[in-house]
């Protein structure tokens, strides 16, 4: 079974997921969407409707934000000795492509270096991997995901 904190699987609430111990088949997820302004920037549903323009430059301090968040993770899953699992992440579309491809392979790339497996959102709507009316990858994300050969970095 795969389990989240509340709300919105959020990786700032683990601490606050209590599971019992003697269940060991819980694999924990959780979502990650930081910057929250960059990665929803336009979003209609959020305050972020009318900001756009938000880069993502893969600058050391971008970098070394995305791993302290998931060192805090990694922490967490060894003292409770869980499995863990990056449920979500992804950029929504009014974001401009080189700095979403760069942000989703800094992810990808920090999840893998931990051993977690990871899921994008989504395929095929406005975090859009796949474009349904033109049936063809969005080829910069999709080599953020799966890096040609000899071309993954960390």
């Amino acid at each position: 079974m795969v389990i989240g904190p509340d709300p919105w699987n959020g990786f700032k609430q683990l601490e606050s997921l209590h599971l019992p111990e003697e269940d060991r088949n819980l694999i924990v997820t959780f979502h990650y969407y930081d910057p929250f302004e960059f990665t929803h920037q336009g979003t209609p549903w959020t305050r972020q409707r009318d900001k756009t323009g938000v880069a993502w430059q893969v600058t050391q301090k971008e970098r070394q934000a995305v791993a302290q968040d998931f060192e805090q993770v990694q922490a967490w899953a060894r003292r409770q000795n869980r499995p863990i699992y990056l449920g979500e992440f992804g950029t929504y579309e009014k974001g401009d492509m080189g700095s979403r491809a760069r942000w989703t392979a800094c992810v990808a790339r920090q999840a893998e270096k931990r051993g977690w497996s990871w899921a994008y959102w989504q395929f095929a709507g406005d975090f859009v991997l796949f474009d349904m009316a033109s049936q063809k990858w969005v080829q910069p994300i999709r080599e953020a995901l799966i890096p040609p050969q000899g071309l993954r970095q960390d």
